[in-house]
């Protein structure tokens, strides 16, 4: 994996308000680019994949893609997936 920057790296939140209603810009963050950054990112898009809209985006698509070609290979594991749930 290449190094990452001394940047930071900006962060979208997309919420959806009401069940089936379209996704809106909540707020906008500035995370530092690093691996925990990435860890941290996954983890919360993981925790919202029953949330109907709610997601992160990564803006930059440069690190947008890096984070898909380099981090989720290694980090997209049932294990990391389910955290411990069961699965049938």
């Amino acid at each position: 994996m290449r190094p990452f920057n001394l940047n930071n790296m900006k962060i979208e939140y997309w919420n959806s308000p009401y069940g089936g209603a379209k996704s809106e810009l909540a707020r906008t963050e500035e995370w530092p680019d690093t691996e925990e950054s990435f860890v941290k990112f996954y983890d919360l898009n993981n925790s919202l994949k029953y949330c109907n809209g709610s997601h992160y985006i990564i803006v930059d698509k440069d690190v947008s893609e890096r984070y898909r070609k380099e981090f989720l290979p290694k980090h997209n594991t049932i294990e990391n997936y389910y955290k411990g749930g069961t699965v049938d």
